[in-house]
């Protein structure tokens, strides 16, 4: 009788959570399945994207949508961004807190690169 009980249980959470049955993967745990997640590579669960081109701000840091995360891009974190609480700039969490130098750290780590991967966007300049 456990045996069954147990077995059931089992059955309801892959039936009821997508993310355990496979049928759509959440790479980054964060409770939003990758072929939904705007940024599915590091965990976002607001989704938040401020530029609103499909890819989220923690994964984003081409502002030009350009497709890479470039010079004219660091001119505008630096000059309109750093220490300020503009959202477009930040890329840790909270999104509305002030600018700093985790944001500074996420921007230079991904300079010269495509911003994504992005579940919405796969295959576009703006999140490929």
């Amino acid at each position: 009788m456990k045996r069954i009980a147990l077995l059931a249980a089992i059955g309801f959470l892959c039936w009821a959570t997508p993310t355990f049955a496979g049928s759509n993967p959440d790479f980054d745990l964060d409770g939003v399945g990758d072929v939904i997640d705007n940024c599915s590579e590091a965990a976002n669960p607001a989704q938040d994207d401020t530029d609103a081109d499909d890819c989220g701000n923690l994964c984003d840091c081409d502002y030009d949508q350009d497709g890479i995360c470039g010079l004219s891009d660091f001119g505008g974190f630096t000059s309109k961004g750093f220490g300020t609480t503009n959202e477009l700039y930040n890329h840790t969490e909270p999104v509305w807190d002030t600018i700093g130098f985790g944001d500074f750290g996420f921007f230079t780590s991904n300079f010269g690169q495509v911003p994504g991967p992005s579940g919405t966007t796969a295959g576009t300049i703006a999140c490929p």
